[in-house]
């Protein structure tokens, strides 16, 4: 009987040690917080989900909804951010600095139509963003950039079948070859426009404008 009496005791100390050992959504989250604060990344996003997983019907916590998104961005789980990214935009929790990051997320995925698609949301949300502003300009000036680069390419081929004395500046196939490099500057100059439409004091943007029309006069 005594025996049985201590098998009893035990069994209900193993119980209550389990009881004890389990951690609650509170605690955990806590502990993410730590784990993020030493920048333990994967740790705190790991952390954080076991926490969201005991949450029950309760509202969810949106700074740790957030604090999961920059983990996730931190890690390198960059499809899991763009989704915590979203929740945390959508739950207007520090908004701004969200859609920063979905921006910096596409980038790092080198999704370039998402990329813009972001940038633009973020500048419809802050429509005096200089960094934005900025940022969204450099987009339509690399794509300009290379009709630009393929027109002075053109011009110096041209020119140097000239110096080969392969023709002539007055025989047709220079006057074809200008043409075809007025052309590729034409089609740079609406995406420079657009560029400083947004950024009216880009200095690439001058600079890129005022050499394509030049090269268009001739």
């Amino acid at each position: 009987m005594k025996r049985f009496f201590l098998a009893i005791v035990f069994c209900f100390g193993i119980v209550v040690g389990f009881a004890q050992d389990e951690k609650s959504a509170i605690d955990l989250k806590n502990e993410g917080n730590e784990a993020l604060r030493t920048k333990n990344y994967p740790t705190a996003l790991k952390l954080y989900e076991q926490a969201l997983s005991k949450w029950g019907d309760e509202p969810k916590d949106t700074a740790m909804v957030y604090n999961m998104a920059v983990c996730a961005y931190q890690a390198k789980e960059f499809d899991k951010a763009i989704k915590l990214l979203d929740e945390t935009i959508a739950l207007n929790y520090k908004k701004e600095t969200a859609l920063l990051y979905k921006i910096n997320t596409y980038k790092a995925m080198k999704n370039d139509v998402e990329y813009v698609k972001a940038i633009e949301v973020a500048l419809a949300n802050s429509p005096n963003d200089a960094k934005l502003k900025g940022m969204l300009a450099t987009v339509y000036l690399k794509e300009a950039n290379v009709f630009y680069s393929s027109g002075a390419n053109i011009l110096k081929n041209a020119a140097a079948d000239v110096a080969a004395v392969k023709y002539k500046t007055t025989d047709p196939q220079y006057k074809e070859a200008t043409e075809k490099a007025k052309d590729e500057f034409k089609k740079a100059l609406p995406l420079v426009e657009k560029a400083l439409a947004i950024d009216p004091e880009n200095a690439t943007g001058k600079q890129l404008k005022a050499a394509c029309e030049q090269n268009i006069k001739g």
